[in-house]
Parts: structure tokens; sequence; C-alpha cells
């Protein structure tokens, strides 16, 4: 079982490479849902469950980072727990206004389904078939517009991170509430802006485009200096799920702007 399934996923690897290199990445992204739920046949079973999908397979993909990826929708194990703790904020009668950083596509095709008049995506990459573009730290949004913003994997890779969240805290509503994650890791934070190069910044902090490694305690102090009261929430591993063990910040707007 376990040599069928790094079979598999080693041929996954290898028609994903092969796909990017025949075909343009739009029409790729156009077809990318048909292509999968094809593929999605090899691991039909009932062993693990997909959160977002809905679909039951024999095992999730498990790729080199070790993330388990959907086979039917391609989602991770981080927005297969984004999905269960949006649930009861993603109706229509909630109303809520709803910002979404970066989303995957299969939570943006999700979302937009479910509350298309409350939902906006951005992305700084043009490509990426958001709604808006915004350079999260000049958010061209007036005070107090979002009720919910997600912004998960992203502020790893932005230098000046502490105006991003200014500009977070800043669209924020009142009460309203933001969800955010970040790779973690246990002690002190790093950080050294004479770090720029690609291969020192894989060095350092794991991957080629990412500018520090947050701690948990690092990145809530500075969330509490731009005014959030913030919350680590500890979730568990769920192998039938393909969950793994993350935090997650649910950082809420006090009603005194504190920060100048």
């Amino acid at each position: 079982m376990v040599e069928r399934a790094q079979f598999i996923a080693t041929m996954y690897s290898f028609f994903k490479k092969l796909l990017i290199r025949l075909f343009p990445e739009k029409f790729l992204i156009r077809i990318e849902f048909i292509l999968r739920f094809f593929y999605s046949l090899l691991y039909l079973g009932s062993a693990v469950r997909c959160t977002i999908c809905g679909g039951k397979f024999t095992g999730f993909i498990p790729l080199a980072s070790g993330d388990l990826l959907c086979p039917r929708c391609g989602s991770l194990p981080r927005q297969r727990r984004l999905w269960i703790i949006l649930q009861p904020f993603i109706h229509p009668e909630s109303r809520i206004n709803i910002l979404h950083f970066s989303p995957s596509r299969i939570l943006q095709k999700k979302l937009r389904r479910k509350i298309p008049l409350y939902y906006t995506t951005s992305d700084y990459d043009r490509k990426s078939g958001t709604d808006k573009h915004f350079d999260i730290t000049r958010i061209p949004e007036p005070d107090d517009r979002y009720g919910l913003i997600i912004c998960f994997h992203v502020l790893e890779h932005i230098p000046d991170d502490r105006q991003a969240i200014r500009e977070l805290y800043r669209v924020t509503k009142p009460e309203g509430r933001v969800f955010l994650q970040t790779p973690f890791k246990e002690g002190n934070m790093v950080e050294d802006k004479t770090i720029t190069t690609a291969a020192d910044r894989l060095h350092h902090f794991g991957q080629e485009d990412h500018v520090r490694v947050y701690s948990v305690e690092g990145l809530a102090g500075r969330l509490e200096e731009a005014g959030f009261s913030v919350q680590a929430e500890q979730y568990s591993a769920d192998p039938v799920l393909g969950l793994k063990e993350e935090t997650v910040l649910i950082c809420s707007k006090t009603k005194v702007q504190i920060f100048s």
C-alpha cells in the first residue's frame, strides 16, 4: 500500500510538470478541476475524506513538503482546516464582508459560489484571477470596511510587515476578525534584512521568497502593537481529514486604535 501511494505520488508530480511544460498556464487553470477529477479516480476509496470537496479516497497525495494534497480539489491541510473554521461565517444571512488574501483556487471557487455578494479576493500577482490586486501595505479601501479578513501565508513574504498589519487593522470593522497564519517556529523569530538572495532566504527562512520566520509569540506581539487582540488557536491533527497540527491566530479589532 505504501509503495503504491509513493508510485502514484511520483506519477502525479511527473504529469504535473509535463502539463506545465506543454500547455499555457491560463489553459491549465481553466481545466484544472476536470483534470483533477479524472486523476482522483485512481484514489477512490473510503480511508480519508476531504472537508472541501467531500471526496473519499484511499489516501491523500504526499508532497515533498510533507503536506497532503487532495486528489480531487488540490487542497492542502491548512486550506481544509480553514474551510472548517469559516463555516459559521459563510452563509448569506451573516452579511459579513470578507476579504481573502492569496486564496487557493478551490477555496475561491467554493466561497464565491456560497457568498458572492460579500466575498472579495486579492492577490498581488495579477495572473491569479482574483478580484483585486492590493499591495497589502497600502490597501485602497476605506476604514472599517471588512468584518472578516483571511490572511494565510502572506506576511512572511512582506518586508514591511508592520505596515501591512496596520493596514489590516485599519480596514477591519470594529469587532471584526482577521484569521491569520504563517509558517511558525519555536523560540525567537528569525529576521535579518541583510539576507536578500534567494539562496540565502531558502537557507535561513525556509523558502526563496520568504523574508522571515515568525514564532507565534513574535507575530502575536506585532499584531497587538497595531491594536489587535490576539488569540492563538491550536488545532490537532486528523489523519482521516488530512489535517496537521497547526496554529491559527484569530485577531479581533479593539475599539480604540493605539498606533499613530
